[in-house]
């Protein structure tokens, strides 16, 4: 009986952190990647897709704002002013760039 409480507790733990991930990043995953298919930032969703390839894009006049569910480093165009949103951001990890297009438009 207890065996089956342990069990039931550890597959209910299990789906919650699988829910709460993929509601973060859209990922169905236990931790989120470094690079998820869907990044918030600055109140707003960017998508990199369900398998993101590296880019091309330079972090030159890029500024570091922060950092994606899974730890990878976000860079951004600083933007003046409260109606401007940027159309693009760069996740950056150990070993190449990403970009990320916002959804739904500025």
């Amino acid at each position: 009986m207890a065996f089956g409480v342990l069990v039931a507790a550890v597959l209910i733990s299990a789906a919650v952190q699988l829910w709460n991930v993929h509601r973060t990043t859209s990922d169905w995953a236990l931790w989120p990647k470094m690079v998820p298919s869907k990044v918030q930032f600055a109140n707003r969703d960017y998508q990199c897709g369900p398998n993101p390839a590296p880019g091309t894009r330079s972090l030159d006049g890029l500024t570091k704002q922060g950092k994606t569910a899974g730890g990878g480093d976000t860079y951004a165009a600083r933007l003046e002013g409260p109606d401007l949103t940027a159309t693009w951001i760069v996740v950056a990890t150990q070993t190449a760039t990403y970009t990320c297009d916002l959804i739904g438009g500025p």
